[in-house]
């Protein structure tokens, strides 16, 4: 959702110009009280009008629509590439408006997730991954509550089209490539890009671009198709499809893919990740599905054994580390909230 972010006196609370922080390198920053679920809508709507120029149709989804929402974005402008850390709650939106004056985006998942599809592709990026995307196609992009990303935006008149990829490109943050892209940006970071001259902004700016064809050019071949993300990608949608199942566990999964567990595993552990603990999560999302929907059992430990945690202090424990609060708070401030 952050494609071309302009800085700008950010949209807050539906005020143009309350509380807006002076920090220098803040790019975006919102935070819109808990509303009604049209009035919430607005205001989102409103604050994409100011803030962004090639992402449309921001809404907040359904099932968050009551909640306070925030997005706040530090970084810089290096010439004509923004590089920026981003955290956001749950949003959703169009990418790109199908033209030619839509940049090349980069994310790389910090903590949560971030989807994108289109006519042609679905993908989910998680922790320990990061995805270049050609905007010029529109893409449908949802963010995960609570999601961290650095992003990386530059225009497309600074890539050439033989160095900007067709397809997005997914790469393990963990090769040579990614590591080298992710290290000189942070680097960019710590200095006062302000205090550069002109040619040593442009320098910087090419050294920048360079290093992502070379990210680009390496891993091309692989495309979204890499063999570890196209098995975590398989394992994820099964793992979808069966999560009331108790005996939902690696073999069982890895028997349904056809590929041995050690493959499964070392899939997962290339994006930071294990079977399991995906598996924890989408059941701790399934269930805060339950108590916003009225469908959750009375007792805290039922809504536990229904989505196979043995133990509730365990599901209590991973519903906070995920969602900011307890399941019994969630649930009394859905009550006030409504």
């Amino acid at each position: 959702m952050s494609e071309n972010l302009a800085v700008h006196r950010p949209y807050v609370d539906g005020a143009a110009d309350a509380g807006v922080s002076r920090r220098p390198n803040l790019l975006a920053s919102v935070r819109i009280p808990p509303r009604s679920g049209p009035e919430m809508q607005d205001m989102v709507k409103n604050w994409n009008s100011k803030i962004f120029t090639h992402v449309t149709d921001l809404a907040l989804p359904s099932q968050y629509a009551w909640r306070e929402f925030r997005f706040d974005a530090h970084g810089y402008r290096l010439q004509n590439i923004i590089y920026a850390k981003h955290r956001s709650d749950a949003v959703t939106g169009i990418s790109g408006r199908g033209d030619d004056g839509d940049p090349i985006v980069v994310h790389i998942v910090l903590s949560g997730w971030v989807r994108f599809e289109d006519a042609h592709h679905s993908i989910t990026v998680e922790p320990g991954y990061m995805c270049v995307r050609d905007t010029r196609r529109k893409w449908r992009f949802w963010y995960g509550p609570g999601a961290v990303c650095r992003w990386l935006v530059i225009p497309r008149t600074r890539m050439s089209s033989s160095r900007t990829p067709k397809d997005p490109v997914m790469v393990a943050c963990a090769t040579p490539e990614a590591r080298l892209l992710i290290s000189y940006l942070d680097m960019l970071n710590d200095q006062d890009p302000s205090s550069l001259s002109v040619s040593g902004e442009a320098a910087m700016e090419e050294a920048t671009i360079s290093l992502l064809c070379g990210l680009i050019s390496a891993n091309v071949a692989h495309g979204i198709g890499g063999r570890a993300h196209v098995v975590v990608e398989a394992a994820k949608k099964i793992v979808d499809e069966n999560l009331e199942k108790a005996d939902l566990d690696p073999a069982v999964i890895a028997n349904i893919l056809d590929v041995s567990v050690r493959t499964l595993h070392r899939s997962f552990a290339a994006a930071d990740d294990s079977v399991m603990s995906y598996v924890r999560r989408r059941r701790i999302e399934e269930a805060q599905m339950d108590i916003i929907n009225g469908s959750a059992p009375a007792n805290i430990s039922d809504l536990a054994a229904k989505w196979h945690f043995s133990d509730s202090s365990h599901f209590i424990r991973q519903f906070k580390q995920i969602y900011g609060t307890t399941p019994a708070a969630y649930l009394r401030t859905l009550r006030v909230s409504r």
